[in-house]
């Protein structure tokens, strides 16, 4: 013991006495350190600045057309829109060409664009042939190899939020519909609704065995034809009169019925049409607004030129309402039992087309004073925003007074007076041929007379049934009503169907919950490069410094054993090396700033990592010579690719994750990682435990396995010598 102090007391003196010798251990000291910390810093938090990637963004969408919609839709152009206040990326907004050939350049690191088709794909879902529409993109591997991981993140993102506001215009279309049953619902009583609905089937039912029992009357008229035919010639001629005056009369009646059921099928398409396209305009429009104000001052021109564009549309879809009450009031002219329900719509128009025709006026004004001024006042993007809203508004108080007062109205009467012409033509075709049979009256005018008889019989058989049939509908009815499930059906519609929209475009929410968190990337990679750090300083010094004592040193001492030699020098080592680790972690913990929730733990981990790590290398160095350096260096370079420094172990090779658990590196790291994150039970001790194990091997092979290696090492480095080369 005596011997190995005396080898690290005289090491000590011979460096404090060399200044060189000063100022290289210093060196030693510090390098290890620039390594670990200049890594954790570069990269401390690199996703958070993912918005200085470049990403080109292109739409050449020609927008669709829609044949029932009254409007013109443009997917492309919303979402260049919606990317806009997106900061995931540098976006540039340019052509499609540029776009690629910036990609290839390397101006981008990728580039999105929209194709011509896009709109229309995506409105092919109301249609029979369904494409589902795509977005290109172009990624450069060749820049950066973790550029396109990056970039493809964002390409997804991008794909999702298209996805989810598709399907919010949808669900907000359906919840509309929905919205406006419950307000009607809300306004008169879903009992109400219901006793009027039953109310009106129950006229139905009524008219229609009205009909039945007209239709008995004439087969009993026929049956008594039947028997007078027999008497008298009089009396057949008066009937056959009697056949071409009904004939005449029933035509007279199925054709204005079927003028009537044609105008209210028209003015139901007409309204529906208005009423589906005009919502989803004012929503866009609301959005293009906040576009062109917010680019006026560097676009004016543009500006301008796009609310002159909204103005000319909205006055389109003003001529489009006006058309849409001039033909609800010619029904109301036509038809005057129907005042009482198309009164509140025609009042109801009428604010809405007022509405729009003030915004149409805003619009202009607003475009005007953008030229002139090339500025506009956050007051007159208030009252721009105000018109939108009333006019939604207004056209939200079309479609519920249109709900509540006239669309089942027509829908019912339309209905009714279809089932009763198809019941005159039977019965016309009927008369037609029994006036046509009495006409060429022979032997057989009896029989023809019985098969007319025949035929009004089942026609009233038929209206009986059906009669029948409205009169159960109204049984059910009345049935929901008393168990009161007109209420529940209430509450179901009333709710916000803002909420449910947002349900229906993304029913799953994904919350976080996490275990262990970690600020910043650094901090998490910092165990990794400390650790490498520690190991490269072990590398250093057995590069500038010597393992062997030579003869001088050991002047004056006495039988001295190779244990002692390699202890002795060792020590010199041990306190270097943990030299080395200090600064390493008090830079982290305190230059850099890591999180860290055990300082000491982490400071420890390292000391001891340090302290094992110099041994391995320095025995390897005393053992092998010049190869067991490059063992050491070996040993660097399958730690770094084998211990799950950067990436899980997972998805490495079968061969590292085979030696994985055999690299020091792996438990140093799993230790260094509890102090920073969190301890779990004991697993730290383990893990220092476990590199331990390192520790005692390398004692074995330095104390008790060396002497055999020593002569062949020697003879080895004699023959390198002689190279004199090497």
């Amino acid at each position: 013991m005596r011997n190995i102090w005396e080898i690290f007391k005289r090491d000590a003196l011979r460096i404090r006495t060399n200044v060189i010798a000063i100022i290289a251990i210093v060196g030693i000291t510090v390098v290890p350190c620039l390594y670990a910390w200049f890594n954790i810093a570069a990269s401390w938090d690199p996703y958070k600045n993912t918005g200085n990637l470049k990403v080109a963004v292109a739409s050449v969408d020609e927008g669709y057309d829609g044949q029932l919609i009254p409007i013109e839709i443009n997917v492309g152009d919303q979402v260049l829109s919606m990317m806009r206040g997106n900061t995931q990326m540098e976006w540039i907004f340019t052509t499609k060409d540029k776009a690629v050939h910036g990609v290839r350049s390397g101006d981008y690191y990728a580039a999105i664009v929209i194709p011509k088709d896009f709109s229309r794909d995506m409105m092919s879902i109301f249609s029979e042939d369904i494409e589902k529409p795509q977005i290109f993109y172009y990624s450069n591997a060749k820049e950066n190899a973790i550029a396109p991981k990056v970039t493809d993140k964002g390409a997804s993102a991008i794909q999702k939020q298209i996805n989810k506001v598709f399907i919010e215009t949808l669900s907000d279309s359906l919840m509309t519909v929905m919205q406006s049953v419950s307000n009607m619902a809300q306004e008169n009583g879903a009992d109400s609704i219901a006793s009027n609905l039953i109310s009106n089937l129950d006229q139905i039912s009524s008219d229609l065995s009205l009909s039945a029992g007209t239709l008995d009357s004439f087969a009993t008229l026929t049956g008594s034809t039947h028997d007078l035919l027999a008497s008298t010639t009089d009396v057949l001629d008066q009937t056959q009169e009697l056949s071409k005056q009904n004939n005449k009369t029933l035509e007279e009646i199925k054709k204005s019925l079927t003028d009537i059921r044609d105008t209210i099928t028209g003015t139901t398409d007409e309204i529906n049409k208005a009423l589906t396209g005009s919502k989803s305009y004012y929503k866009q429009m609301a959005s293009t607004v906040d576009t062109a104000f917010a680019n006026h001052g560097t676009k004016s021109k543009e500006s301008a030129a796009t609310l002159d564009t909204m103005a000319g549309q909205t006055g389109d879809l003003v001529t489009k309402y006006k058309k849409l009450r001039d033909s609800i009031e010619a029904l109301d002219q036509a038809h005057p039992e129907l005042s009482a329900k198309t009164a509140p719509v025609l009042a109801r128009l009428d604010s809405c087309i007022a509405a729009q025709e003030e915004l149409q006026d805003s619009l202009k004004t607003s475009a005007k004073s953008l030229r002139k001024s090339s500025s506009l006042s956050q007051s007159a993007k208030n009252e721009l925003q105000k018109l939108i809203e009333t006019s939604q508004s207004s056209i939200d108080e079309v479609q519920g007074s249109y709900e509540e007062n006239l669309k089942d109205t027509l829908k019912d009467l339309a209905g009714s007076l279809k089932t009763t012409t198809d019941s005159l033509s039977d019965l016309q075709k009927s008369l037609g041929n029994s006036a046509s049979n009495i006409a060429k009256l022979t032997g057989s005018a009896a029989a023809d007379l019985a098969s007319l008889q025949k035929s009004l019989s089942g026609s009233a058989n038929l209206l009986n049934q059906a009669s029948g049939q409205v009169s159960s509908i109204s049984g059910r009815l009345k049935e929901m009503q008393q168990n009161h499930d007109f209420s529940q059906l209430e509450e179901l519609v009333a709710e916000n169907k803002d909420e449910i929209s947002d349900f229906l475009a993304a029913p799953v929410s994904l919350k976080t919950h996490a275990v262990y968190k970690i600020e910043n990337y650094g901090s998490s990679m910092a165990p990794f490069y400390s650790t490498l750090a520690i190991w490269i300083g072990g590398i250093i010094l057995v590069a500038m410094m010597k393992v062997t004592v030579s003869e001088n040193c050991l002047r004056g001492l006495t039988r001295v054993k190779s244990r002692q030699l390699y202890l002795g020098r060792y020590i010199s080592f041990l306190i270097i090396g943990l030299l080395q680790s200090t600064l390493i972690a008090l830079g982290d913990l305190f230059y850099l700033g890591i999180q860290c929730e055990h300082p000491f733990l982490f400071m420890l981990a390292c000391w001891f990592s340090s302290i094992v790590y110099v041994n391995i290398i320095y025995t390897l160095t005393v053992s092998f010579g010049d190869i067991g350096k490059a063992i050491s260096v070996v040993l660097l370079v399958m730690q770094v690719a084998g211990t799950g420094g950067t990436f899980p172990i997972e998805v490495a090779p079968r061969f590292f994750q085979i030696v994985y658990p055999m690299l020091p590196f792996t438990h140093s790291m799993a230790a260094l990682r509890e102090a920073v994150g969190g301890l779990y039970g004991m697993d730290y001790w383990l893990d220092l435990a476990k590199l331990g194990i390192f520790m005692i091997l390398s004692l074995i092979l330095g104390l008790l396995l060396r002497k055999p290696v020593i002569r062949l090492n020697e003879a080895f480095s004699e023959k390198l010598e002689e190279t004199k080369l090497m």
